[in-house]
């Protein structure tokens, strides 16, 4: 088959900035669907990856949250069609395993196999392979992705809001949904204030948590955290047990981290109540190792856990975020930050550095703002 010549930004060494160049995109396989990118959000998992924290093969093009229009499908799509709008998720599940069918798509045990090709799905001028994280590769004009791994989206969202759906959303607000049932009756602690955590606060919001705890070094991001439906802030540089312990003396019922450090997570732990839960988002370097107090483990029958992508039921929950956006309870646009073009895209990831930063997202339709 042919190749598609496009452009992205491609990582060649951990630490340097990334290279906007010509690369080769393979057409769409059997399965596999060929996306013309809209929009696609930068998430610190990427910045993980370009700084070196966290491993990967190189050359390779990052980016996984992301929207676009269905522009080719191979043989055997069904649900798609070109001209449909989608978002992607890196976790496509099968559908028919013992995770899927249990209720846990995220932990797919045939994910792999649903990346797996028999051509590279990319590849340079001179024929090398250039890998794609995820099997996504987003920040690129268009990329390729099985069916599983996309899913509707209505014309009503705008491209640089839709785009968060695949990511810091649907991992956010499914925490609080899946991975740690939020209810009326729930005191909730949320520890960063990035896109993650923003989401996580308004998905507290949604289920109708009593009180909404948010956590920041920074008072710029506190002050959003409110208008998303924070009912209480702490910056991190205070008391935070003390304030904690006044607003819930017994301790909070669930608690997220969305930092991606050990100590961050440990805090979280130790403010839980009896009974609480503590649901760690943040992705961590290689080797990281947390502590927790064993008593408080056991006898105070509190819980540690992990939601990968927060245990989300992608294909199900973009139609529940969007409508969600739609009435109004869902503030996607307040935390888009930040807009760039594709070649500005490394002047986004030092916009991460800015206190007021949630969100930058790379529009593809060449609308930036001047």
């Amino acid at each position: 088959m042919a190749r598609i010549p496009i452009t992205a930004a491609v990582l060649e060494t951990p630490g340097e900035p990334l290279r906007a160049t010509t690369v080769y995109l393979d057409e769409p396989g059997p399965g596999e669907v060929l996306v013309r990118t809209e929009a696609a959000g930068l998430c610190h998992s990427d910045l993980h990856y370009l700084n070196g924290s966290l491993a990967i093969v190189t050359p390779v093009v990052l980016g996984h949250e992301v929207v676009g229009r269905v522009d080719q499908v191979g043989t055997g799509v069904t649900r798609l069609r070109p001209g449909d709008r989608v978002v992607a998720t890196v976790t496509p599940s099968c559908g028919a395993c013992s995770q899927c069918v249990s209720g846990h798509p995220t932990q797919c045990l045939r994910v792999g196999e649903l990346r797996e090709r028999a051509e590279p799905l990319i590849v340079d001028a001179d024929g090398v392979e250039v890998g794609s994280l995820a099997g996504i590769g987003a920040f690129a004009e268009a990329f390729v992705v099985r069916e599983a791994a996309l899913a509707l989206v209505t014309d009503d969202v705008d491209p640089l809001a839709a785009c968060l759906l695949g990511c810091c959303i649907s991992t956010g607000v499914g925490a609080v949904v899946h991975g740690a049932a939020v209810s009326a009756s729930d005191t909730v602690l949320v520890i960063g204030c990035g896109g993650v955590g923003m989401a996580a606060i308004q998905g507290a919001r949604i289920c109708g948590a009593r009180r909404i705890v948010a956590v920041d070094l920074h008072p710029e991001k506190l002050e959003l955290a409110r208008q998303l439906g924070a009912t209480d802030v702490i910056l991190a540089s205070d008391d935070v047990r003390g304030r904690v312990d006044t607003i819930a003396p017994n301790g909070v019922t669930r608690a997220f981290e969305a930092v991606g450090r050990p100590a961050t997570a440990e805090l979280a732990f130790s403010l839980l109540a009896p009974g609480g839960v503590a649901t760690i988002l943040g992705l961590m370097p290689e080797g990281s190792r947390i502590n927790v107090d064993a008593s408080a483990l056991i006898e105070g029958d509190r819980k540690l856990q992990g939601a990968y992508m927060g245990g989300n039921r992608f294909l199900a929950d973009i139609d529940l975020l969007t409508d969600h956006h739609r009435t109004g309870r869902l503030d996607l646009e307040s935390m888009v930050t930040g807009v760039v073009s594709l070649n500005d895209i490394n002047d986004g990831f030092d916009a991460m550095r800015d206190p007021q930063s949630i969100r930058t997202v790379v529009d593809f339709r060449g609308k930036v703002p001047a």
